[in-house]
C-alpha cells in the first residue's frame, strides 16, 4: 500500500544577501506578523534558509521582491520543508 502523502505545511525559502543585511531582513520580518522565519544562514555562499508557512508562501515571495529595493537579496529557489529544522 503506497502511503498518502502528507500536505504541505511549510517550505523552505532560499535567499541569497549580504550577510550585513541579513539582521535588517529579521527585524523587518517580526514587524510584519511573523510571515518568515530565518532558521539558517551559510555564510560560505552568503545563503539564508527561511521557513514560511504553506498560506503565507505567496505573500512572503512578494514581500522579499518588494525588499529588493531597500536590500540587496535574491530568491533563489523555495520548496517544500521535510520536517528539518
Amino acid at each position: 500500500m503506497v502511503p498518502l502523502s502528507e500536505p504541505v505545511s511549510e517550505y523552505n525559502l532560499y535567499v541569497r544577501m549580504p550577510k550585513h543585511e541579513i539582521h535588517m531582513l529579521g527585524y523587518i520580518m517580526e514587524a510584519d506578523d511573523h510571515i518568515m522565519n530565518i532558521r539558517h544562514t551559510d555564510e560560505s555562499d552568503s545563503t539564508v534558509k527561511i521557513i514560511v508557512p504553506a498560506d503565507l508562501l505567496t505573500e512572503a515571495i512578494d514581500m522579499l521582491n518588494q525588499l529588493k529595493e531597500e536590500l540587496e537579496l535574491e530568491i533563489i529557489r523555495y520548496g517544500p520543508n521535510p520536517g528539518n529544522p
